[in-house]
């Protein structure tokens, strides 16, 4: 695939209904899909396979109040792809609203091997998912 492809294709993976709900973005990945958590918090981590990405990573995030993720810029560079992306996150006492993105890589077939999340204020990240109330 091209880059020009790989970028519609994370457009399409973020247009692929609400963040709550992974449903339809496990066409986009490979069966062995790695995704890179940041941070000091129970969410952090390195993810590995579709149940592990699309499940125990938003288990882990629960319970949250508000996920919102809205999509400022998207590049592309051979087979790397990496969006910007304006997130608001909720839970109880904490409301968390930064810039973060994400970088993805894909394989040959078109699909993201490889993703890493950046956010430009990882401590309010980590005491919303580290804070239950």
């Amino acid at each position: 695939m091209g880059v020009a492809e790989n970028i519609a294709a994370v457009r399409s993976f973020y247009a692929a209904g609400p963040p709550q709900d992974d449903a339809k973005r496990h066409a986009f990945a490979a069966p062995d899909i790695v995704w890179h958590v940041p941070g000091q918090n129970p969410v952090a981590g390195c993810y590995q396979g579709h149940a592990a990405v699309f499940g125990e990573i938003g288990q882990r995030m629960q319970p949250l109040d508000d996920w919102t993720i809205e999509v400022r810029a998207v590049m592309g560079n051979a087979d790397m792809v990496v969006a910007v992306v304006d997130l608001v996150a909720a839970r109880g006492r904490h409301r968390v609203a930064c810039t973060a993105a994400h970088a993805f890589r894909f394989d040959a077939e078109g699909r993201i091997a490889e993703t890493w999340g950046f956010v430009d204020d990882q401590a309010k990240l980590d005491a919303l998912f580290s804070d239950m109330t």
